[in-house]
């Protein structure tokens, strides 16, 4: 940032990037998108480590954050739903719904207890 200059570039999705979050590790980080997949790159290997999604799901990617320990991968979806993703198996690991539109926001707190979505149906939710 010091230096205006980029370093690196990353390529993968196929369409429109809309989230990106750091690990805590400071050398991951996962992003999400519009072509239904989020994906995790490693700085030190310069490339893409892991993809997430499957053909079942259609929608796009509003929202990401990792969990403290960063296990899970919580992404937010046009179909109102958050699914958390298990960053090491590459697998879904739980589905929460219970918004009534599209989820735009999310965020895990401090101590990795509790999980917070924000929606277009103007409500926030919290999980635990």
């Amino acid at each position: 940032i010091r230096e205006g200059m980029c370093k690196q570039t990353f390529h993968g999705h196929e369409l429109d990037i809309n989230s990106i979050d750091f690990m805590s590790n400071g050398q991951n980080f996962a992003t999400g998108g519009d072509d239904s997949t989020c994906r995790m790159f490693d700085l030190r290997a310069d490339q893409e480590i892991a993809c997430y999604g499957d053909e079942n799901i259609i929608c796009g990617i509003t929202s990401l954050s990792f969990s403290v320990s960063g296990r899970l991968l919580f992404a937010g979806y046009d179909d109102f739903s958050c699914k958390a993703w298990d960053s090491l198996k590459q697998e879904k690991a739980c589905q929460l719904i219970g918004h009534e539109n599209r989820i735009s926001c999310l965020g895990v707190n401090p101590d990795g207890k509790a999980l917070c979505t924000g929606s277009w149906d103007s409500f926030l939710k919290i999980w635990n």
